[in-house]
């Protein structure tokens, strides 16, 4: 900006103000100061005038529609106009600002622009301002002016335009020490602190236009029985004292409601002036029950538990009071907001916690009554991949490997040297070299790695290397290692898919088209039972899980899953394709899952098979070539052929 419209807006703020306060603003020297206020005095034209007063320039407007006119071109004439959201804050600002109808023929010219594409713009603005109850009432060639709730108003300069309307507003440090010292007495983040200082920033300006807050609707009367409520009356009381100005009570609600809902600090000391109330502790039990029970995925108590309690409790607040995070980087906010875009690349990376965050989103809607936007199921979605992250780490086991070679330790140890890179630290190591194996010996270790063709006796799992393997193909098998006691999945097949893995010509079945989902479903168990493989207690486990809970995924993709008998070790998988054509509405595949009780198995197999099947279903076109598939290795080969199936590493 400027230094002329720097020197003016500082003139709004201050009413007056000494010749030395500008100099130390603006960095310059007294001439240069004298120099732009003359400039000031030829461009206003005697709309306005600024004249030094017993030591101090002070600003004086005649004619307040022309000072309006000329100072939005000060002010905003240095930015690109050719940007139509740019064009579209100016008219905002100017309609905001102006003592009576604007013209379109002035916006146009004060814009450099053509009457049409003011007209244009008018149009879009008039479509945003609506979704607040803002009308734009007038005729283009008379006039126009806002209609608009001065809650509603605020909200959409907030939401919308703060940076065309507030950028370089100038705030003073008379008028700053207010929020700076309650920004200091809660604690707060730079990220809370750069959003509460936007908000005070329009309070200060609509208040000193004579635009203040009269009253708010009763929903945000809840706002004074929150602890941010003791933060926005310290700054209203204290600025009304500064301006010597009657504030309305409703000003300290509008500047709670940036710290109601402020994004989450990660510092415990900062989160003790803001409690959780504990039926908000109660909402997220049931939000873990709920997972539990339709997922049955259980997610412990953990650290990160307690910041999610805060963190459901901050966006409560903005669901609940209209409050949007920023979308982007933003000086004046501090901090960036997760965008609509960011969410979907989330749902893409981690499905299964985006999956937990929509069951989430629904239980939240329907207790507490509000919609959860897009952007904030993105928020919950990164909790629960931590809270999964986590789960998997403290779980990892501990592997016994064993590396066999024909003979000598120097291959052995180059071998151990190449795991080392990809396995978890604390992993422990034999090297053997042929003649030193016995079944007993090898049988001690979790995983044998032999870079020796002869055949070797053992029930640990068996990976045959050369000296010099491809680590990513084996990180695969390694990852998956964790469930060798728990499924029956042969390590070094050559498929790194979990599902591929889990499956065989048996377990893969063609399914009748004409039955519904429960009559292929049991045409599945019944395949399974005479095989061995599941007994009719399964069976009936599997309906009392459905009874309280869905197991589709979505219209064409389902994931029944229960637990096994008492005593069952191994994890039954199998999957059933239904062949539909192109476009046909109806189940395209039913994956299903035993599962032996929680305290015989690592829970982490689930999530995993979960993330593959998710991320199979989100591929419609995928879907229905699978479901035209009649044997396991043409499925197998689907998969190898569509890596995107599979998450990184």
């Amino acid at each position: 900006m400027n230094r002329r419209a720097q020197i003016l807006l500082n003139l709004e703020r201050r009413l007056s103000a000494p010749a030395e306060t500008l100099m130390d603003t603006l960095d310059v020297g007294a001439k240069t100061i004298a120099n732009e206020i003359h400039g000031l005095n030829e461009s206003f034209a005697g709309a306005a005038t600024i004249r030094l007063d017993q030591g101090r320039y002070r600003l004086w407007v005649l004619d307040r529609d022309r000072y309006t006119r000329i100072r939005a071109e000060l002010v905003h004439g240095t930015r690109s106009l050719n940007d139509p959201d740019t064009r579209i804050g100016y008219i905002l600002n100017r309609l905001v600002r102006a003592g009576g109808p604007v013209t379109t023929e002035d916006l146009a010219r004060e814009m450099s622009i053509g009457r049409s594409t003011a007209i244009v713009d008018l149009a879009k603005l008039r479509d945003q301002a609506e979704a607040y109850g803002i009308s734009i009432l007038g005729r283009p060639h008379a006039g126009i002016e806002l209609n608009a709730d001065e809650f509603a108003l605020r909200l959409f300069l907030l939401d919308h335009h703060f940076q065309a309307v507030y950028s370089g507003y100038p705030v003073d440090d008379e008028l700053a020490q207010p929020l700076d010292a309650a920004v200091a007495e809660f604690n707060l983040s730079v990220q809370a602190a750069g959003e509460s200082r936007r908000w005070y920033t329009v309070l200060l300006d609509r208040v000193l236009l004579g635009h203040g807050l009269t009253g708010l609707t009763s929903d945000y009367e809840k706002v004074r029985e929150l602890p941010a409520y003791d933060f926005g009356k310290r700054v209203a009381d204290a600025v009304a004292a500064r301006l010597q100005l009657p504030l309305d009570p409703a000003e300290a609600v509008f500047l709670a409601l940036p710290i109601a809902g402020m994004h989450t600090p990660g510092d415990d000391s900062r989160l003790e002036h803001f409690p959780p109330a504990e039926e908000t502790r109660a909402l997220v039990h049931q939000i873990l029950d709920e997972i539990a029970s339709e997922m049955d995925v259980h997610i412990p108590p953990t650290a990160m538990l307690k910041e999610f309690v805060h963190h459901v409790t901050f966006m409560v607040n903005r669901l609940r009071f209209r409050v949007q995070l920023p979308t982007s980087w933003d000086f004046e906010a501090g901090f960036p907001g997760l965008n609509s875009t960011a969410a979907a690349d989330l749902r893409t990376a981690y499905p299964v916690a985006h999956r937990m965050a929509a069951i989430a989103a629904r239980l939240i809607e329907r207790e507490v009554g509000v919609r959860v936007a897009e952007e904030e199921l993105g928020f919950i979605a990164t909790y629960f991949q931590v809270f999964l992250e986590e789960r998997r780490t403290s779980t990892a086991p501990t592997h016994r490997v064993a590396v066999v070679t024909r003979v000598g330790r120097v291959s052995a140890r180059l071998v151990q040297l190449q795991l080392e890179k990809i396995m978890a630290k604390g992993t422990q190591y034999t090297l053997l070299s042929l003649d030193e194996t016995t079944p007993e010996i090898l049988d001690a270790h979790d995983l044998v790695v032999a870079t020796t063709t002869e055949p070797l006796t053992t029930s640990a799992a068996l990976i045959r290397l050369a000296e010099v393997f491809d680590r990513n193909e084996l990180l695969g098998h390694i990852n998956r290692l964790r469930y060798d006691r728990q499924a029956d999945m042969p390590l070094g097949a050559g498929a790194r898919s979990l599902v591929v893995s889990m499956l065989d010509q048996q377990r893969f079945m063609t399914l009748d088209p004409n039955l519904d989902y429960r009559g292929n479903l049991e045409a599945m168990i019944d395949r399974l039972v005479r095989l061995g493989l599941l007994t009719e207690e399964f069976r009936a486990r599997l309906a009392e899980r459905e009874e309280r809970a869905t197991m589709a995924l979505d219209p064409y993709v389902a994931f029944p899953h229960a637990t096994l008998p008492v005593g069952a070790k191994k994890v039954v998988f199998a999957m059933g394709v239904i062949p539909r054509s192109v476009g046909e509405d109806g189940l395209r595949v039913i994956f299903l899952m035993g599962i032996p009780e929680k305290a015989d198995y690592d829970d982490t197999i689930l999530v995993d098979i979960y993330d593959e099947i998710i991320r199979l279903a989100s591929d419609r076109a995928g879907l229905d070539r699978i479901s035209r598939l009649t044997t396991y290795e043409q499925f197998f080969f689907h998969v190898v052929n569509n890596p995107e199936y599979l998450k990184e590493g």
